[in-house]
C-alpha cells in the first residue's frame, strides 16, 4: 500500500470511529509505531483530525440547523410517530407550551379529541396548524401566539418581549425541541430559540423532549438544559441511542420512550428506562 493511500485510510478510520491509537493503527497497517506517528502528523489538520498523546481523535463540528424547508421534508415518518406518541401525555383542560420546529409541528398535527386545551407557542406554523384544527373541530380550546421579533426563515418569534411574556405565564406541560442531544442534555443552534425553550421549561410543571434518534450523540451551539429538568424524552427507533445518553437520562430520573419506526438501516426496539 502506498503511503498516501495508507494515510487516507487512517483519516477515514479516525473520522468514522472518532479516535484511533498508534498501536492499533500500526498492527492494522503492518507498519511501525514511528511510521504511524509520521502519518498522523501529516493528516492532523486541527479542524478534522487532531493528534493527541498515543494517537489521534476526530474533531466533531457543532451541528448547524439545515434550512427549515429542508428539515420539513427530512425524517417525516419518525417525526409523525413521535408526535402521535407524545399526544398521549395530554389531558383535558391542560395549559401547554409548544416549542418551534418540525417535531413541534408534527406534535400539533397529532392533537385530537382534547377538550379545553390552551396552547402557548412562539411558532407561527404551530399556531396556524392548531387554529385550523380547532376550526375543524379536532379539539377544543385556544391558542396564544407570543409576540416578538419574527425570524423570517423559521417563522418563529423571539427576543426580550417574547421572553418577558412567557415568564409571566405558567403551564402544566412543555413540549420541547432540540437540534442535538448528548449526555449533558439538549442543545439548539440558534441562541434565541434556546432561550425561549429554556423559558418554556422553567414555567412548566412537566417537560417533554421530542427529538429524532439521529440527533442523539451530536452537539450544537447552545446548551439549553440537562435531563434532570425533563420528565420524559420521546424519540424513535431508527438509530441506537448511545449508552452514555441512556444512562444519563435514567440517572436523572427521566423516562426514555423509543417509538418503533420501520428502519432504513439497523435500529432498536421501543422501551423505557422506567415506567412513565
Amino acid at each position: 500500500m502506498l503511503s498516501d493511500e495508507r494515510r487516507q485510510e487512517m483519516a477515514d478510520w479516525i473520522c468514522r470511529e472518532g479516535k484511533a491509537d498508534i498501536a492499533e493503527l500500526a498492527a492494522y497497517f503492518g507498519v511501525s509505531g514511528e511510521t504511524v506517528r509520521r502519518d498522523l502528523a501529516q493528516i492532523a489538520d486541527g479542524t478534522r483530525i487532531r493528534k493527541v498523546h498515543g494517537g489521534a481523535i476526530a474533531v466533531r463540528q457543532p451541528v448547524r440547523d439545515e434550512s427549515y424547508a429542508e428539515r420539513r421534508t427530512h425524517n417525516q415518518l419518525p417525526k409523525q410517530k413521535i408526535g402521535a406518541y407524545a399526544v398521549r401525555f395530554l389531558e383535558d383542560n391542560d395549559v401547554i407550551a409548544v416549542d418551534s420546529g418540525t417535531n413541534a409541528e408534527s406534535f400539533a398535527q397529532a392533537i385530537y379529541r382534547i377538550r379545553n386545551l390552551k396552547v402557548i407557542t412562539g411558532s407561527i406554523p404551530v399556531a396556524l396548524i392548531l387554529a385550523r384544527k380547532i376550526a375543524a373541530g379536532d379539539f377544543t380550546g385556544s391558542v396564544i401566539l407570543l409576540s416578538g421579533t419574527v425570524n423570517p426563515e423559521t417563522q418563529t418569534v423571539t427576543g426580550v418581549l417574547t421572553l418577558s411574556q412567557m415568564q409571566s405565564l405558567r403551564v402544566d406541560k412543555a413540549f420541547l425541541a432540540a437540534t442535538a442531544v448528548d449526555a449533558s442534555g439538549l442543545m439548539t443552534w440558534q441562541e434565541q430559540d434556546g432561550l425561549l425553550t429554556g423559558a418554556f421549561l422553567q414555567q412548566a410543571d412537566r417537560a417533554y423532549l421530542l427529538a429524532e434518534s439521529e440527533k442523539f450523540g451530536r452537539q450544537s451551539f447552545c446548551h439549553v438544559a440537562g435531563f434532570r429538568e425533563l420528565n420524559d424524552v420521546v424519540t424513535d427507533s431508527r438509530n441506537p441511542i448511545p449508552e452514555e445518553i441512556r444512562s444519563a437520562i435514567c440517572a436523572a430520573g427521566a423516562a426514555l420512550h423509543v417509538v418503533p419506526v420501520p428502519a432504513t438501516g439497523a435500529g432498536e426496539g421501543g422501551g423505557a428506562c422506567r415506567e412513565p
